[in-house]
Parts: C-alpha cells; structure tokens; sequence
C-alpha cells in the first residue's frame, strides 16, 4: 500500500490512539463527517486536511458518493475556492486536503464584530459569487453554502467543503437523505421538501448567507428543524433591518421560492460589480469590519504552528488501485482584470463602434444607394432606369420612372437610412443596462428588443437586394416590365453600418453579461 506524508501542526490537542495507524498528530477540529488537521505538503505548503469517521468509511454507497464527489470537486477551480489538492476515497478512512485558508469564517467574523454594512456585504456577495460562478461552470452544485463554510483571507473570501458536492450531470439516485444534504437554516426550499436540488439551490443558500452578514440573525431562524423547513418553504423572512436598497433587493431576489425565478450566480455577480464600481478595487477585502485583525492572527498562529511542530509526522494510507502520485496541485488562476476596468473597457470599445457606424453611415447618404432598372418582358429592352441616392433635405422625395403605372420603390432609401440611425441611437440606451435604475434597465430592454425586429427585417430586405444585384429580376406590378434592383456604394456602407452595431450589441451583451440584473 503506498503512502503519502503530511507533516501536522495543530492549534488542539489530540489523542494520538483515536487515529488508529496515524501517528501522533493535532486536531484542528471536529465535525459530522469526521475531523479536520491543518497540516503542511512535503513542500511546505498548509493543507486543511478531512479524514473521514470510521462509521462512514465502511458504508459502501458513502463510499461510491464519496469518490464520486471527490472527482467532482477535482473539476471546480477558482480565486475564490480552497482547491482540492489531494484524495484517497479508497482508502481504510478515506480522507481529502484542500488549501488552507489563514482567515477567519464569515460566521466568526459576524459573531465577534457584529453585523456588517451593506456595502462590505456586498462585496463578499461579489466574492461569493464569483466562487458559486466556478463551481457551477463545472456542472457542480454545493449544496452547502453558509457562513461557516466560507473563509476569509487577504484576498477575499474563499468557499470550502466540497464533501457534499454532487455533479449537476448525475441524477439523484441516492436516499432521501441525500437529497437534503446541507445545514438546515440554509437549505433551500426544494431541499427542504426532498427534492431535486439545482444551481438555484447555492443561489437561495447565498440570499440566506447574506441576510446573516448583513443583520446577525437567521433568515428563517425557529425552535427546530422542522420550523426552520416550515419558514423556508411558506414565509419571507423580515427584511427591515436591511436598509440599504440594492442589498435588500439582491436578498429579495435570491430567496424567491421559485428555482427558476432566482438569478443566477452569474447574475449576482453583475450586479454587485454595478454596485460596487470602484470599491473592487485592491486591498478592499482587508477593509472590511475586523478582517485585518482576524487574518493577522490566524496567520501569526499559522507561523507560530509552523515552528512548533516541525517533525509532527502522519501517515495518510492509500488505496490499493489508485496511482501513486499526488493530484496536481492547480496552477495559479492570473490576476483577474478588475470588474470596474473590464466594464470601462466593454463601453469604450462599444461606444467606439457606433460612432465608427455613423460614420459609415453618414459617408452612405453621399454616395448612391440603389439603381433600378426596368426591362421590357416583350424585347428585353431597357425602358428606364433610375438611381437613388439620400437627400437630407428632402428625405421622402419621390422619384419618377417616367412610365406608366411604373413605380420605383425609392423609399427603401430612406427607411434604410433612419432605420439604421436609429439603430445607432438604440445601440447607446443599450448602454443603461450598466445602469442600477430598475427604469432605465427597461429602456435598454427596448432598445434591444427593437435592434432585433429591425436586424431581422433588414436582414430580409438585404437577402432580397443582393440576389438581385447578382443577376436576378422580378416581375413589376405593370406586367409589361422586369425590374432588378442593384445596390450602390451607398447601399453597401449602409449595410456594413448596421454589421457594425449588431456586432458590437453582440459583443457588449457578451462582456456584460447576458441579461440585466433581475431585480425583486
């Protein structure tokens, strides 16, 4: 059986005779599923290492679940996880080490300084997030998220435990009991109920997290478990404490009882960077209210562990068929781009675009638009022929075939031309879903919707035009004439003004998000 070799150091003492074949170690705590050691790599590096209860280690479906979650949490990668580093599911007490987050908990930190202001909770929310984010990128679900799984260091919060993770890919065949795996005050309601829990779940856990940092109290606190289910699936909890507008509404939004009404962590994410604007910017998590002391002194007994126990040695057993090298440690994430400087970035590169547009589309009212010619069906010989350019000062001017119930369709120039003016002018109001105004969102929601129905139809009206300027005619409305219409330089930079819009629509809508925030 090959090994793998933690050096321990620990902040409680322990019975080495409670470990069975482990050798003399420290405990640095206690929990449900078994115990928890700080310990530290061959390389030095602090690990929080769980080792799994006995009574668990033996039960054959913990075990597969246990596996299965371990290769789950392998998948999820971060800046604001506590990353797997190794694994033995397979082993006679299975055990798991995540990187060691020197910092308090969100719930030490609430109960020894109080609760926080709104904007240091939105800020953590921004972190939370962004972790919620990468976990469910990888097709995984928490399943439970709560203050006292969510530390704190110098460069914002972390998530931890993922010894109840399970893939959003596999369908829930465990027990009744698998389905409510999570901390009762922060289920939400359809684990509460026993059922099928999703993504949205994390997102009610986090409305929950948030409604604690920001009063001190429990969303949905009551006598015992089966109240605290009763709260969760049938009341709102009291939000009157929350003065603060953008908060309340993100709570509101995140503890609807409908799955499919919360937003996303994505979501969440956008509008705390809305919000927040410049407060992202470095530094701010050692702003917030006693994080600096906390994470001081977790860091100073950190070193202090260090020291004192240099030669403290457990053996960690593997399983007989897993390989004999360690999981690979994560390569580091690279520094994200503050969210304030990504959003300048996406609205300067935008407005840059539309301008270019009407540019382009300005140049096009100069030059000619369309020529249409008309062909006698009899001879084949051209009877007329009329060119179409804009004129600013008469627009809706009509031009004149100089036949017979001969009709040129020459207010394709202008409707082309407003058109995509006010295109270029929608393309700006879509700029107000940056906005935190629940109003001027609605606008840029308009203004989209009608980007669309026009892109649409033009769309049509181009496919038309062009196969016409290929070669193409089509009967006119007096039978006795053909008709082909043939577009111009000016049609063309019309059309290429309005690829521009839509492309830098598309792109914003991209870099910004795909929806506006949803609010309560």
């Amino acid at each position: 059986m090959s090994t793998a070799a933690f050096r321990f150091a620990a902040l409680q003492a322990q019975d080495p005779a409670e470990l069975g074949e482990f050798r003399p170690v420290r405990r640095l705590g206690e929990g449900g599923m078994g115990q928890v050691f700080i310990a530290f790599s061959p390389g030095g590096q602090p690990a929080a290492v769980k080792v799994i209860r006995p009574e668990f280690a033996r039960d054959a479906e913990f075990g597969q679940r246990f596996a299965r979650e371990v290769r789950a949490a392998q998948r999820v990668r971060g800046a604001h996880l506590a990353p797997l580093l190794d694994a033995d599911p397979q082993a006679e007490q299975p055990w798991l080490a995540t990187a060691f987050v020197a910092g308090p908990t969100l719930r030490d930190l609430v109960t020894g300084r109080g609760p926080l202001p709104a904007p240091q909770v939105l800020l953590l929310a921004w972190g939370i997030a962004h972790a919620l984010a990468d976990i469910h990128a990888a097709d995984v679900v928490h399943r439970d998220l709560k203050p006292g799984n969510i530390m704190l260091d110098e460069t914002g919060p972390k998530v931890i435990d993922f010894g109840i993770v399970k893939s959003l890919t596999q369908s829930v065949t465990y027990s009744s009991h698998s389905t409510r795996v999570g901390t009762p005050l922060y289920m939400s309601p359809e684990q509460a109920m026993g059922r099928t829990v999703s993504a949205s779940s994390d997102v009610f856990a986090l409305g929950s997290t948030l409604y604690f940092l920001a009063t001190g109290q429990e969303a949905f606190g009551a006598e015992n478990e089966w109240a605290v289910a009763h709260r969760i699936v049938a009341d709102d909890p009291d939000r009157s404490a929350i003065t603060s507008t953008p908060l309340g509404t993100l709570i509101a939004a995140c503890l609807r009882k409908e799955p499919g009404e919360r937003p996303t962590a994505r979501h969440v994410l956008e509008q705390c960077e809305r919000e927040l604007g410049d407060e992202l910017g470095p530094g701010a998590w050692m702003r917030i209210t006693g994080a600096r002391e906390a994470i001081q002194e977790r860091t100073g007994a950190l070193r202090a562990l260090t020291g004192a126990h240099p030669d403290s040695v457990v053996t960690v057993p593997r399983g007989p068929d897993l390989p004999r090298t360690r999981v690979a440690e994560p390569p580091s994430a690279p520094p994200e781009e503050p969210a304030p400087k990504r959003s300048s970035r996406a609205v300067a590169v935008h407005l840059a675009k539309v301008v270019l547009a009407a540019v382009v589309l300005l140049w096009a009212t100069f030059l000619p638009v369309m020529t249409e010619t008309w062909t006698e069906k009899a001879g084949g010989r051209q009877a007329a022929r009329v060119t179409e350019s804009f004129d600013w000062h008469h627009p809706w001017a009509s031009a004149s075939t100089g036949l017979t119930d001969v009709h040129a369709d020459w207010m394709l120039v202008p409707i082309g031309v407003f058109g995509t003016l006010a295109l270029i002018v929608c393309a700006l109001v879509y700029l107000l879903r940056l906005s935190p105004d629940s109003d001027d969102r609605a606008w840029s929601a308009a203004a989209g919707a009608f980007a669309v129905v026009w892109l649409v139809a033009l769309a049509a009206m181009s496919i038309f035009l062009i196969v016409m300027t290929l070669g193409a005619s089509v009967g006119d409305d007096n039978p006795a004439y053909r008709i082909r219409s043939v577009l111009r330089a000016g049609g063309w930079l019309v059309l290429l003004a309005n690829v521009i819009v839509a492309e830098a629509l598309v792109r914003t809508r991209a870099r910004l998000g795909n929806r506006p925030a949803q609010a309560a």
